[in-house]
């Protein structure tokens, strides 16, 4: 038995490091706000690369944005286990534009917080800690 908690262990730990870019954990701490009012019932995963993903309290992806690309949208395909994790297709996640024939909006990305602009022209900030 304790061989077998060590071998699974080891193999969690491992797929954790192969997938880490798939991977978004949650983020109690983080906090979203929209036009600088803060939003409730909203809940923000972030990944390895601090890439983030907020959904609603009903567990529907409401926008992700990724470095590599810093275009917010929504994913394509996502899953999500129990409001504690979620995993992406690819290390990119294939992403539906927030407003189709807008331009892309201005992304501002740190490993503190992400700013960017929807189509409707509100501001949103997430904060991370």
């Amino acid at each position: 038995m304790k061989r077998f908690i060590v071998l699974s262990g080891i193999i969690l730990i491992v797929l954790v490091a192969i997938y880490r870019e798939r991977l978004f954990l949650r983020d109690p701490l983080a906090k979203v706000y929209r036009n600088g009012v803060r939003q409730e019932g909203l809940r923000v995963y972030i990944n390895y690369s601090n890439d983030i993903l907020v959904q609603d309290s009903g567990g529907a992806p409401l926008y992700m944005v990724q470095h590599w690309n810093e275009s917010p949208g929504f994913p394509q395909e996502l899953k999500c286990l129990r409001g504690m994790v979620c995993w992406t297709d690819h290390d990119h996640a294939t992403l539906v534009p927030l407003a189709k024939g807008d331009p892309a909006p201005s992304t501002t990305m740190s490993d503190r917080e992400v700013t960017f602009r929807q189509g409707d022209s509100s501001t949103i900030r997430v904060t991370l800690r």
